[in-house]
């Protein structure tokens, strides 16, 4: 089994280790084989409070922390890509302009909706939102199909975390159950089968990505390890893991959306 290792661009960076950036940029975010665009994961975004573990304020990036972020990717004039977009460049389809950032979410939480959204829609950005199905619309935390549906009128793209996010790779789990039923959830309540998933905890192995590919999926995100992906990382892309830590994201976008001639 393979092993999650996280990057975070932030004070949690010690938690693995990142991909050297470029120095030059260029007319595309790749060079050879490899493909340089960072692809920023975040899970809850809302306001910090009293009684959160450390954890969650790894996990959590503060409304107004977000809104800095994305600020400052419209002012230094990054553009914000679509996941696919990505795929279609690591397979020689089209090249990226340089500084291209993609933008992801984890889970499904409502404050992605409440807060999240509007800011992306103020700077015309797309996202990408995975979420595991069986919470959509289970408890006042989790948005539901309506507002994920108003997600994906507003040009977001809604992809697949499984149906119930368990360690898809212990031994108990029903792979088709969990990857292909929540590829059906999603079909059933949106009218679109998603071609992108991605793994809960980063986890995954050899059997997880032979059913991922098996249930007709295009790409599969992972989370951690840094910017660099290649073809052989569609279906493992490696991502970097947002915090509140502005100086730090700064640098992981200054340097890591760069790429030589």
């Amino acid at each position: 089994m393979r092993s999650a290792l996280v990057v975070f661009f932030g004070p949690a960076v010690a938690l693995g280790a990142s991909c050297g950036g470029r120095s030059a940029a260029s007319t595309n975010a790749g060079s050879g084989d490899s493909t340089n665009v960072p692809v920023l994961v975040y899970h809850s975004v809302a306001r910090h409070h009293a009684g959160q573990t450390g954890e969650q304020r790894e996990l959590d990036v503060d409304t107004s922390s977000f809104r800095q972020q994305m600020d400052y990717l419209e002012e230094h004039q990054h553009p914000v890509v679509p996941f696919d977009q990505l795929i279609d460049q690591l397979q020689g389809k089209i090249a990226l302009p340089a500084g291209a950032v993609v933008i992801t979410f984890d889970d499904g939480w409502l404050d992605q909706y409440e807060f999240a959204f509007p800011i992306l829609q103020q700077h015309h950005f797309t996202a990408t939102f995975f979420i595991y199905t069986n919470a959509i619309g289970n408890g006042q935390a989790f948005m539901t199909w309506d507002e994920l549906r108003q997600l994906q009128q507003a040009g977001m793209t809604i992809g697949a975390h499984s149906r119930t996010h368990p360690k898809l790779t212990a031994p108990n789990v029903s792979l088709n159950d969990e990857i292909a039923g929540s590829r059906a959830d999603i079909q059933r309540n949106l009218g679109v089968s998603p071609d992108l998933f991605a793994y809960p905890y980063g986890l995954w192995d050899r059997r997880v990505v032979a059913a991922v590919q098996a249930a007709g999926f295009r790409a599969a995100r992972g989370l951690g390890d840094g910017p660099m992906n290649t073809p052989s990382t569609i279906f493992t892309i490696r991502s970097i893991a947002a915090t509140d830590d502005m100086p730090s994201f700064e640098r992981a976008i200054a340097s890591r959306s760069a790429s030589t001639p």
